[in-house]
């Protein structure tokens, strides 16, 4: 089974080679192909899911090229940050939208335009949807800047405790 998820892998996902050969990415391929950009280390790995975390849960559409414009001047891992925005997807964007627009209204309020302003044949959806904009935007800030803090430790740690692992193990492999 994880052989053929990675060879599904293997065939979707870009590869440095294929981006500098896309006419699309062509005016910025130069900045793609450091190879810095591909490797796991333990600086670009939690920089890129901090960047793609941060990238998922600000825009609803297009997060990849955001994620991918982000991680590459901050030396993140690209792929790790396009796969991170994926937080966001389909199936789980309606429900952080809606925490989001809950969380939002806790922290600035019932945000509704002042009377007056709003004109009279406009239908009443509209008018909420105009209202719910500024608490979703601010809760949405909010869970982009948590998951990016969250998701940068969580990854720092990991890394730490898999390299203390494999030392522990190269170490009673020394001994024997």
């Amino acid at each position: 089974m994880i052989r053929r998820w990675l060879g599904l892998a293997r065939r979707w996902v870009p590869t440095r080679e294929r981006l500098e050969a896309s006419r699309f990415v062509r005016p910025v391929a130069h900045q793609l192909a450091d190879a810095s950009l591909w490797r796991f280390t333990r600086r670009s790995v939690p920089r890129g899911l901090a960047l793609g975390l941060f990238a998922g849960f600000i825009l609803p559409v297009g997060q990849i090229v955001l994620a991918v414009l982000l991680a590459a001047p901050a030396r993140g891992n690209v792929l790790v940050a396009s796969a991170a925005t994926l937080v966001t997807n389909p199936i789980t964007f309606p429900a952080i939208y809606f925490a989001a627009y809950r969380t939002g209204r806790w922290l600035v309020g019932e945000a509704a335009p002042p009377a007056g302003v709003v004109p009279g044949w406009m239908p009443d959806a509209v008018i909420t949807l105009a209202g719910a904009t500024l608490p979703t935007l601010a809760g949405l800030l909010l869970f982009a800047a948590s998951a990016a803090a969250i998701g940068y430790a969580a990854a720092q740690l990991g890394w730490r405790l898999w390299i203390g692992r494999r030392w522990r193990a190269r170490s009673a492999a020394s001994r024997r």
